[in-house]
Formats: structure tokens, sequence, C-alpha cells
């Protein structure tokens, strides 16, 4: 017998699981519309160019020859795509700009990961405005969207991958070099990354920064534990731009709501400053990312600064369950009847969801309202 069902990593929809769905989307289209974000809308086919100028990984791509034996992809994010629209369509326009979407896109994630190939992605994009301006505009406007957490633990990390890449510059370190220290500190792997610390040609000082980074996540005295190992100015000058922007945030009633993590790597190479995640009881991976990336739209021809997220909204859609507020009610009807039954479905319809069944066992129209 053949069995019909999903490709790996994409599943099917159904029911409240609709529901769920669509009710977290309206919720982040109202969110960000208040905040002044215009909707765009690409298509879910790229040519294969477009991606692999912003290095995403090739692994993740799927890809396809059109009738031209062009290579196009799925978009694997939005991110990459807005930009090309930014930097060609919008280069002559005033800044800043802002625009937010609601789309599927496509990784190819390892089988057994758990992972779904297609998700939902929410998100905003702001361009033309600069650090630290537009970074606590997101991070404000990302808390507001998760506001619908209330009721649920979630806390949104925040680091700058500049941090550990800085480090690594100002040491000279290989290329080679620095991709391990990365993999390792990805992975949270010490003994790894401790063994191999330990073989680099740098100073004991510089050792017991990379030793330490791993450590330095928690409440807002992270960034005081992280001055006793930043041992040059840019690595202080980080410090103060994240401790000033904790502070604003703190000012604004978000203290509870957020972390530091100075070991944050970015997930995208095109991300160039702040980093920063948010993570819900219940879910095991982020269910908001985002950063900065200021050089992704010079890559398409025009160099405009930018900053935005993307909130997951299947892994959202799993802890969140919405319970519609307009009651619904059967309306029963024989056969013979059912030209009056419309005429009083229609009417019903103002203000409830009406369900129609025929039912020859009864000789006039019956509404039952459902539990």
């Amino acid at each position: 017998m053949v069995e019909f069902t999903t490709p790996p990593g994409t599943r099917d929809l159904i029911r409240q699981e609709c529901v769920d769905k669509r009710f977290l989307e309206q919720h982040f289209r109202n969110v960000f519309t208040r905040w002044g974000y215009e909707e765009v809308m690409t298509p879910m086919l790229e040519y294969y160019q477009t991606f692999s100028i912003a290095n995403m990984k090739e692994k993740e791509v799927y890809k396809i020859l059109d009738a031209s034996n062009r290579i196009v992809t799925l978009r694997g994010d939005m991110t990459i795509p807005i930009s090309r629209v930014v930097a060609t369509k919008f280069k002559d326009s005033p800044l800043p700009l802002r625009f937010q979407y609601c789309a599927n896109v496509f990784k190819v994630k390892e089988r057994l990961s758990g992972n779904q190939n297609e998700s939902t992605d929410c998100g905003v994009e702001l361009y033309g405005v600069d650090e630290p301006i537009g970074d606590l505009e997101i991070l404000v406007c990302a808390l507001d969207a998760l506001s619908i957490l209330e009721g649920c633990q979630y806390t949104l990390e925040i680091g700058n991958r500049n941090f550990f890449y800085n480090a690594c510059t100002a040491l000279s370190l290989e290329k080679s070099a620095v991709e391990k220290l990365a993999d390792y500190i990805n992975r949270k792997s010490l003994k790894e990354l401790q063994d191999y610390v330990d073989e680099l040609a740098i100073s004991e000082e510089h050792k017991h920064f990379f030793k330490q980074l791993p450590w330095l996540c928690g409440d807002l005295s992270t960034i005081a534990e992280a001055r006793s190992i930043a041992f040059n100015k840019s690595l202080h000058a980080i410090l103060d731009e994240l401790e000033s922007l904790c502070h604003q945030l703190k000012e604004l009633g978000y203290e509870q709501q957020i972390s530091i993590d100075l070991s944050k790597l970015p997930r995208m190479e095109y991300y160039t400053g702040i980093i920063f995640d948010a993570y819900a009881e219940g879910i095991g991976d982020s269910i908001l990312s985002g950063g900065r990336y200021d050089q992704l739209t010079q890559r398409f021809g025009k160099n405009i600064s930018a900053i935005g997220f993307a909130i997951r909204l299947d892994a959202l859609a799993t802890l969140l369950h919405h319970t519609p507020t307009q009651k619904t009610v059967t309306l029963s009807y024989p056969t013979s009847m059912q030209t009056e039954a419309l005429k009083q479905a229609q009417k019903l319809r103002e203000t409830t969801v009406v369900k129609l069944l025929t039912d020859n066992t009864i000789k006039q129209i019956q509404i039952k309202e459902e539990a």
C-alpha cells in the first residue's frame, strides 16, 4: 500500500493548530503596525546567487533549476530578500525604512534533529537607524511583541558578536583558530575549549579571556564580570554600549525580561553587532532571534545600516492556545428546508459561527450552541 505523507521536516496543521497559529500571526501584525512597520512580501523562490551573496550555508538551502537552467532556491530567511528589496527598489528613498513580514522560510535541517525544514517567521527590519538608537527601538519592539507571553516565563538574552570577534582580531588569530574557538564556545564544550586555548601562542591573560567567555551569561551584573577580563579599549567600549542599553531597558520596566550572554555568537554570518535571542519555558530552542547587520545591503549595491528580528511562530504556537470568543452553533435541517435554513444561517453569521448539518430525522430547523 502506498503511504501518503509529507516530506521530512514538514507537517500538516489542522483545526486548533491553525487557530493558534493565525491568532499569533494577527497579534504580531497588530504590534508591528502600531510601531509603524509596513508589510513587505517577497517571492518564495529567489535566485541562488541572492543567498550565496550572504554566505548562507549551502547544505541548508533547497536548490532547484528553473526553465532557463538557472539555480533558484526556496528562501532560507526573510532578512536577505528584504535587504535585496531595500537596496534595489528603495535605494533612493528617504530613511529610515521599516518593514514587517509573516512568511514561510525553508532550511534543510539534519534528519532526526526535531527541527522543521519549513517554518513560519514573523518579524521586522529597520533600515537607516544606527546603533544605539536603532538597537533600543528593535529590542523594545521585540519585548512588546512578546507581551503575549504574559503568565509564561521568558527571557530575552542580549549579547554582541564583536566581543568575541574583536578579541580574535586584536590577537591576530588565524581564521581556522577563530572557527574552532567559535565552535567550542557555541557548543559550550568547555574541556575542548580549554585544551585548545592552552595550545594557542597567546598570553595567559588572553587565554583566560577565552576560557571565561562561556561563563559570561546571566543578569546585568555579568557586564561587570566581563570588565575584569576585557583586555583592550574596543572590548570595554562594547561593554559600555551594552550597559547603557540595559539601563534604558531597565528604566522602561523590562529588567525582569532581559539577561546578558557575551558568549552568544550569531547563527548567520551577516550579523555585525548586537545579537539577541528569546527563550520561553517549555520550548527548547529560541522563539525569537535577531541582531544588527549593517553590511548586508552593501552586498546588493547600497550601504544602509540595519537591524531586525524574527519570531518563530510554530514554536510559540505549541506553547500558547487561543480560545475563540465568538460562539459556534450547529444548524440542523431536513433536506426539504435547505433554502430556509440557509436564510437563517445567513442572518446568524452576522454575530455567530454557523455549521450546517443535514438531518432528515427531524421535521423543523434546530439550532444548538456548541460547548
